[in-house]
């Protein structure tokens, strides 16, 4: 029996190996550790709870709304709380009361 390892053997294996390096990475972002749009730096991960959130400019009712956040949506958040707003990385304020810190996640206020 002889082996043959020619050069188009060589070539399936590393695309292969490739293709394993793509998908892990398909795979840590489907599950959601790695967020393209929240970054890695984030510790603080919520789930929205209400049907709606307003995010507000100020941590103020009366302050203008910037964006709103649906439920489910799961947002990067700080550890900052004031009259019962937390600051959202990347900018803005939602009531702290629909947002449920997610498992593992670090969003005690300090």
């Amino acid at each position: 029996m002889k082996i043959n390892l020619s050069m188009p053997k060589a070539r399936s294996w590393a695309f292969a190996a490739i293709v394993a390096v793509v998908l892990g990475i398909l795979v840590l972002i489907d599950a959601g550790s790695v967020t393209p749009s929240s970054g890695l730096s984030a510790a603080c991960r919520v789930e929205v709870t209400a049907d709606t959130l307003n995010v507000r400019s100020r941590p103020d009712p009366g302050a203008p709304s910037t964006s709103v956040l649906r439920r489910g949506d799961l947002h990067g958040a700080e550890t900052t709380v004031q009259n019962g707003y937390r600051q959202m990385t990347g900018g803005g304020w939602a009531l702290d009361d629909f947002l449920r810190p997610l498992p593992g996640s670090k969003c005690a206020a300090q």
